[in-house]
């Protein structure tokens, strides 16, 4: 079949950065990258259904952006398939997902247990497949497409000691994105990751580890010398969830200030 260019090769680029009158869902809203990705797709027009365990912290964030809240376990099937039920009963349509849950359990590989090990893949993994399979229900049902959209880390991409069965479980996630990307293209559905490197969330600002050297460190070793912030990375993904991204599926985006490029070993030349 030939394939026919656009009648119009200069399309309205303003408006292909808008989500007006679209629904979209952010699991994992209640603070941080999912609290700040709520706030992205809000601005740019979309009714966002602002998802977190805690009940308390999705009515929080579903306030701040006149959306709506969602309390559920995401880890649970019943949960899902609940979710994205209600969704599309509330509002007729689903036209994208973001999910930004994920937590990690720092300790050398040779020390982890069996439930450090299922705990990672749970956080990590057990969500995104569910969320997969349930949106792309819906879409299905609908007869429309979507954009599916994970962050993903780059410990899955490199070495990252003390963080063996997270950054194992997070480069399993892209591989499963890579996947759903082929196979769900037909239906008109775009799977994608983005990838952060060190970013200061407000998770980490209580940590006391995160002392005034790690900071400095880090810095040091970022191209861009600074750290990366939740609002870097929800651009990232409102890229990802916005027409922009209309031809673009099965990707992962890196977004490290360039510490990932850098070969990190002293020349004697």
């Amino acid at each position: 079949m030939k394939d026919e260019p656009p009648a119009d090769l200069i399309p309205d680029y303003t408006a292909l950065m808008r989500l007006d009158d679209q629904v979209h869902v952010v699991l994992g809203a209640g603070n941080g990258m999912g609290q700040q990705s709520a706030h992205a797709l809000a601005a740019f027009g979309a009714t966002v259904v602002c998802v977190d365990l805690d009940a308390a912290r999705a009515e929080a964030v579903a306030g701040e952006v006149k959306g709506i809240a969602w309390n559920g376990d995401i880890t649970s099937r019943a949960d899902v398939r609940r979710l994205f039920a209600d969704v599309v009963a509330a509002k007729g349509r689903l036209d994208g997902v973001i999910d930004i849950v994920g937590l990690a359990r720092a300790k050398p590989v040779v020390e982890y247990t069996d439930d450090d090990w299922a705990f990672h893949h749970d956080i990590v993994l057990r969500h995104a497949y569910l969320a997969i399979q349930y949106a792309t229900e819906q879409w299905r049902a609908l007869g429309t497409g979507g954009a599916l959209t994970f962050v993903a880390s780059a410990a899955g991409l490199l070495s990252a000691p003390g963080l063996g069965a997270y950054g194992a479980a997070k480069a399993a996630l892209m591989s499963l994105v890579r996947t759903a990307a082929v196979e769900l293209g037909p239906d008109g559905i775009r799977v994608n990751a983005v990838a952060p490197g060190v970013i200061r969330t407000p998770r980490s600002q209580g940590n006391p580890k995160w002392t005034d050297e790690l900071v400095r460190a880090n810095v040091e070793r970022t191209p861009l010398r600074k750290l990366g912030y939740p609002p870097d990375v929800a651009g990232a993904l409102l890229f990802f969830s916005s027409p922009l991204a209309g031809h673009v599926t099965g990707q992962t985006l890196v977004v490290d200030g360039g510490a990932g490029v850098v070969f990190n070993c002293e020349s004697p030349s």
